[in-house]
C-alpha cells in the first residue's frame, strides 16, 4: 500500500512541469506498461488529488499487474506493490497533458468506463472474496492516503464495507470452498483482487460489491 501512496505522491513535481509541455501532438506509449501508467497519473491529476479519483484510477495499476501475472497469479499483489511504485513516463509533460490524455486512456481502455454495466461472480464466496479484496485494498488506500485511520467519508464507506464482507467469510464457509490455510486464504486474497478488476471501473464495482452485501 505504501508503494501506491508514493506513487501518487510523485505527482507533487507535475505542476511545476506544465510550462515544458511541447507543441507535439498528444499520444499514449505504445508499451502497454507505459500507457497503463501514463493513465494512471493522467486520472490522477484530473481528478485534483481525491481520494475517489486514486481509487478509479487504481484500475489501470490492476490491469498492468494482471498482465504481469496470467502465469503466476498468486503474485499478484506483489507486482501491484511493485507496479504502483513507478514513476509516471511523462512526469515533465504530465499536468499540462493529462486532460488530452483522459480520453485516449478511455478509448484504450474502455473497461473504466463508468457506464459499463458490472457483473459480479454469481457465487456467493468468490463474489465476497472479490468484492472483500477489492473493499480492503481501497480501505488500506484512503487510510494510507488521508492518513485520518479512514475516518473520511470515503474510508468509512470502504471500510464498513470490508468489515460486512469480512463477518461473512467464515471459516467455515472458506474449508467449504477448499481454503483450509492461513496462507491459501492470503493467496486466495490476491487472485480475489487479480480477478475482479477486469469486471469495470473500481467506484462502480464498489457501488455492485454494497448492493450485493446489503
Amino acid at each position: 500500500m505504501a508503494a501506491l501512496i508514493g506513487a501518487s505522491m510523485a505527482l507533487g513535481a507535475a505542476p511545476q512541469a506544465a510550462a515544458q509541455a511541447s507543441s507535439a501532438p498528444v499520444a499514449l506509449p505504445v508499451d502497454p506498461q507505459e500507457a497503463g501508467l501514463t493513465c494512471f497519473y493522467s486520472a490522477v491529476v484530473t481528478g485534483g488529488g481525491k481520494t475517489e479519483a486514486l481509487a478509479e484510477a487504481s484500475w489501470f495499476l490492476f490491469e498492468i499487474a494482471r498482465q504481469k501475472t496470467e502465469a503466476a497469479p498468486d503474485t499478484f499483489f506483489e507486482r501491484l506493490e511493485e507496479v504502483a511504485g513507478l514513476p509516471p513516463p511523462n512526469l515533465d509533460t504530465l499536468a499540462a497533458d493529462a486532460p488530452q490524455l483522459l480520453p485516449l486512456c478511455a478509448g484504450r481502455y474502455p473497461q473504466i468506463s463508468s457506464k459499463r454495466a458490472i457483473t459480479l461472480p454469481s457465487d456467493p464466496f468468490t463474489r465476497d472474496m472479490q468484492c472483500f479484496a477489492l473493499a480492503s485494498y481501497l480501505a488500506g488506500m484512503a487510510e494510507s492516503e488521508l492518513e485520518d485511520a479512514g475516518e473520511s467519508p470515503f474510508g468509512q464507506r470502504v471500510g464498513a464495507l470490508a468489515d460486512r464482507l469480512s463477518a461473512r467469510l467464515t471459516e467455515d464457509r472458506a474449508k467449504a470452498a477448499g481454503i483450509t490455510e492461513p496462507d491459501a486464504m492470503q493467496r486466495q486474497f490476491g487472485r480475489s483482487l487479480r480477478d475482479i478488476g477486469p469486471a469495470g471501473n473500481p467506484m462502480k464495482v464498489l457501488e455492485a460489491c454494497e448492493a450485493a452485501a446489503s
